[in-house]
């Protein structure tokens, strides 16, 4: 007697393995993780393109380097963003450069403290360009963002870049890195000297009592 295995349960390992390997696909073509957005950086040109890339062409580029600005849904530039709004990128690509490649990572609050690539190794041409629309992280979707655009003309292996800040919902105070080893070292300060304040009150007190 034949055992029947039930198809529906090789139909399920196989869609398993086809994710699998898209999934592996899509994390292994990454590139390395850039460091602070202001940090000189460029992203090898290697690899395949990935990520969410979805772009239009919307005139021709008159800017003699990369030009990168962020709008709502109408084209109307802004900075801030509630959380139910998406969010386009439009960029003009230097002129004269015909053959380009692209890459968006992007930052979420000051530096590094959590970011993603968006797309990688985008090929694209002269002109003006709006990618879009984005959406915010679910897991952290609220507080202070910042993009940094690459484009690479490959006959001449140039780079050129270039960071914009942006909104989702509120924005978060970010201390600055010195600022924020100032406050430090004065909580440092301040609790010392107040348990001197109060070890001094209680031996005074024990005196004269």
């Amino acid at each position: 007697m034949s055992i029947r295995r039930p198809s529906h349960l090789l139909s399920l390992i196989l869609v398993g393995v086809f994710t699998l390997l898209i999934v592996s696909d899509y994390v292994c073509g990454q590139p390395p993780i850039p460091p602070p957005p202001h940090e000189s950086w460029n992203p090898p040109n290697e690899g395949v393109t990935g990520g969410q890339s979805h772009y239009e062409m919307d005139g021709w580029s008159t800017a003699e380097r990369l030009t990168v600005w962020t709008t709502d849904v109408y084209g109307n530039p802004k900075q801030q963003f509630s959380l139910s709004e998406q969010v386009y990128l439009y960029v003009d690509t230097p002129i004269q450069w015909m053959d380009n490649y692209m890459w968006l990572y992007e930052y979420h609050q000051s530096n590094a403290s959590g970011g993603r690539w968006r797309f990688w190794r985008r090929e694209i041409g002269f002109g003006r360009f709006v990618f879009g629309p984005f959406s915010p992280d679910k897991f952290q979707p609220g507080g202070n963002y910042a993009w940094k655009v690459w484009i690479l003309e490959p006959k001449s292996d140039v780079y050129q870049d270039q960071v914009i800040s942006f909104t989702w919902g509120e924005a978060i105070p970010e201390f600055q890195k010195p600022a924020l080893g100032l406050l430090l070292a004065f909580v440092s300060v301040f609790l010392v000297f107040s348990r001197k304040l109060v070890r001094r009150t209680y031996f005074n007190h024990g005196l004269s009592a």
